[in-house]
């Protein structure tokens, strides 16, 4: 990366240089200045939407807030009470009243479950249909050593709010080679039986071929009796079983060709099985559920091909209902059918969602074909599951900690999305497109340690509205107020010897609209004068000269959905501004002044540091290589890791990557990998002193499944595999 960055500014008075250089790059000479006043921008055009949803995302039961949440259900007592699992292991339960302020613990059971693995849990609760006479319910959770349990309890006979812990009885157990894709998933079916969710036993690419063998129960949906028992079992197994009959089967399996159930559920309705089943390289499906289906896995992915070669265990393969591609999500939640009457116009329609993205998607189905499958809402959580309550309506369970239902917005979605700006040269943030020219005061900044852009460089600015300012904190994330747009332009050297070919690649645009934080990407065009913005994510082919030769470099153009994927919730949707990012000087020069006292002296924001820049916390300088090996590699992974790996992240807080987490409670020291491996056998994801059998350094050397960073990189960051290598090498005890 060069060491400056252009602030490229209109002429005006109102931005001033303290320090002016001159660069002869692909446009000529560029002028990098440091702003002496500020002035506010007009941006209202970006406040709307290109693709505008009819749903929303409202908070219930405000009051309450949990920990890892991945079940909302009721029980079928009369009672209208509901309750809330817990990944940790417990159970909660409070009334059905969006004013309830406390909860109950109606079951504990964290001294027995395991959560090594970020998929490990509680992970499943089903109250027996007769539940308000015989006080059954059931629990699915991981535990050591690595199974899978299926144990039934009991309510106290003195307390409806409290089930009595010591009323256990395991009715199966399920070995788990691996700490992902343990499903957990269970539901009572209309017929009384107990079906239970399971992945392939995780890794990745179902290693041991689970998915299509029928003589494991591991890739299925399984059906039981929990009311009878079969010699030898604690359950017995429904004689219409699909597989009973067939020698070696397994005759619990229900279904099977799965890779991994994340929330399935009964239409209420119909009684038919609706499920999301969770991909691997590219594609997250939804599947109706069929006694005795094979739904491909790891033949197939959605509807395309994965392994074709891989052995099939009879019948043919039943496609899945909807699908979508890794550009809108990365982990499907399978959700409900809808029979609630709060969504008119809705009832009937299956909803389900993406983890990771945030959004939610309904599909209808009349029996033979699919009559409609489209996006309904954005919500920018990271929806762990769908529930419903007695009468049906539908709640969503975020890792926030946050309960959430789905509500009408109040707009006119068409002039809306009309409004909206199709091009660079539309956003009203430009004074010129084609020299890339920003309207004055839009205040320029760098950061110390970047976010890896596989080679491209990258111009940073910050535009706040009228009466916007920045609320600054050492250690939290800044807060940025309505109107906000972070603008970072892309751009690739062509011609990496003589730095003579650079490209306008994409215009990022990361918008604090009225909704909530929104990403947007506009591609330039051809002649380098605008740029459009980009529906689907998409890829292009770059040749470029490098010391070795000319070679073709392919950029990953990331769709909205992309953005949301990394900008969540567990960093407060903001990655780059933030006070050990900008504790820094506008650029090299001796005479640059520190950009967070340039933002304090510029009024920027609403709460100045009462302490001195020298004073405040910072990263390393990245890029300078300053600042110790473990300083510059723990900053490396809190910029470009933590955002999924911590305590709030997607990934869970196994391993914690974030920077201030002492490195003996990170748990990636000789720690397994929870999401498959990489490197040799019994490799950890940091070994002490041997990097040749540290899973980290696997992952950030490679590019394709189970990279590090996972998305929009398509180059291995050299500088980042030789610091780590290093550091490990060196540095880890």
């Amino acid at each position: 990366m060069k060491a400056l960055i252009s602030a490229r500014v209109a002429s005006s008075t109102a931005i001033l240089t303290t320090a002016l250089m001159t660069a002869a790059g692909f446009y000529g000479e560029r002028t990098y200045a440091e702003p002496l006043t500020f002035r506010p921008i007009d941006t209202s055009r970006l406040m709307g939407s290109p693709d505008p949803m009819p749903l929303e995302a409202e908070r219930v039961f405000p009051k309450l807030s949990f920990n890892r949440p991945l079940e909302f259900t009721f029980a079928p007592d009369g009672s209208d009470r509901v309750f809330v699992v817990e990944q940790e292991g417990l159970i909660h339960v409070f009334p059905n009243r969006q004013d309830v302020a406390e909860t109950t613990v109606f079951l504990d059971i964290r001294e027995v479950v395991s959560r090594d693995g970020n998929e490990e849990g509680l992970l499943g609760l089903a109250f027996h249909p007769d539940y308000g006479k015989n006080g059954r319910f059931y629990v699915y959770y991981s535990t050591r050593p690595r199974a899978s349990i299926v144990s039934c309890f009991r309510v106290s006979g003195e307390d409806p709010d409290r089930a009595d812990r010591g009323s256990e009885e395991p009715i199966m157990k399920i070995e788990q080679p691996y700490g992902n894709h343990n499903g957990g998933c269970i539901r009572f079916g209309p017929d009384g039986f107990l079906y239970i969710g399971l992945g392939d036993g995780g890794s990745a690419h179902d290693p041991h071929g689970h998915g299509q063998n029928l003589q494991t129960l591991l890739g299925s949906i399984l059906r039981i009796d929990v009311d009878r028992r079969d010699p030898g079992r604690d359950y017995a197994v429904p004689k219409d079983n699909p597989f009973v009959d067939r020698k070696g089967a397994r005759g619990e399996i229900w279904a099977y060709g799965l890779r991994n159930i994340w929330r399935m559920s009964f239409d209420r309705a119909t009684g038919q099985l609706w499920a999301g089943d969770v991909g691997q390289n590219r594609y997250e499906e939804v599947n109706l559920i069929r006694c005795g289906g094979n739904y491909g896995w790891k033949i197939r992915e959605g509807f395309h091909p994965f392994e074709p070669d891989a052995p099939q265990t009879g019948g043919p393969l039943i496609e899945p209902l909807a699908e979508y591609f890794h550009s809108e999500g990365l982990s499907i939640t399978g959700g409900q059918v809808y029979r609630g009457t709060q969504l008119p116009g809705y009832e009937g329609a299956y909803f389900y969602g993406d983890y990771v993205s945030g959004q939610i998607w309904i599909v209808r189905y009349d029996g033979a074909r699919v009559t409609e499958n489209r996006k309904v809402a954005q919500t920018g959580l990271a929806i762990s599951a769908f529930g419903e309550d007695t009468e049906g309506e539908m709640v969503l369970t975020a890792f926030d900690g946050g309960l959430y239902r789905l509500r009408r917005r109040d707009a006119d979605l068409e002039a809306v999305r009309a409004a909206f700006p199709k091009r660079l040269s539309e956003t009203g943030l430009f004074a010129s497109t084609e020299e890339l020219e920003l309207l004055p005061g839009a205040v320029p900044y760098d950061v110390n340690v970047p976010l890896w852009s596989d080679h491209a460089e990258k111009e940073r600015f910050i535009v706040l509205p009228a009466g916007g300012k920045i609320g600054f904190e050492e250690q939290a994330s800044w807060r940025f107020p309505v109107g906000t747009v972070l603008v970072k332009h892309f751009l690739l050297d062509l011609d990496r010897q003589n730095a003579s070919g650079e490209q306008r690649l994409e215009t990022r645009f990361f918008v604090r609209s009225p909704e909530g934080w929104k990403g947007y990407t506009y591609v330039w065009n051809e002649a380098q004068t605008d740029a459009d913005l980009l529906d689907e994510a998409m890829t292009k082919t770059y040749r470029v000269k490098t010391a070795d030769g000319e070679i073709e470099q392919k950029w990953y153009f990331p769709s909205r959905a992309d953005c949301m994927a990394c900008h969540t919730r567990a960093t407060d949707f903001v990655l780059g501004p933030n006070t050990r990012q900008i504790n820094r000087k506008f650029h090299a020069a001796a005479e640059s002044t520190n950009q967070i006292g340039t933002f304090a002296r510029l009024g920027m924001f609403e709460n100045p540091p009462t302490k001195p820049v020298e004073e405040l916390e910072r990263y390393p300088d990245w890029e300078a290589g300053s600042g110790t090996t473990d300083a510059l590699v723990r900053a490396y992974l809190d910029v470009n890791c933590s955002f999924c790996h911590s305590p709030a992240g997607i990934g869970g807080k196994r391993p914690d990557l974030r920077f201030h987490t002492r490195l003996k409670e990170t748990a990636m020291v000789d720690r397994r990998p929870n999401q498959g491996q990489l490197g040799p056998e019994g490799s950890v994801l940091v070994a002490p002193g041997a990097p040749e059998q540290s899973e980290l350094l696997y992952r950030i050397s490679a590019r394709g499944s189970r990279q590090m960073p996972p998305l929009a990189t398509n180059v291995v960051d050299e500088t980042a595999v030789e610091r780590m290598g290093k550091w490990i090498r060196e540095q880890v005890r």
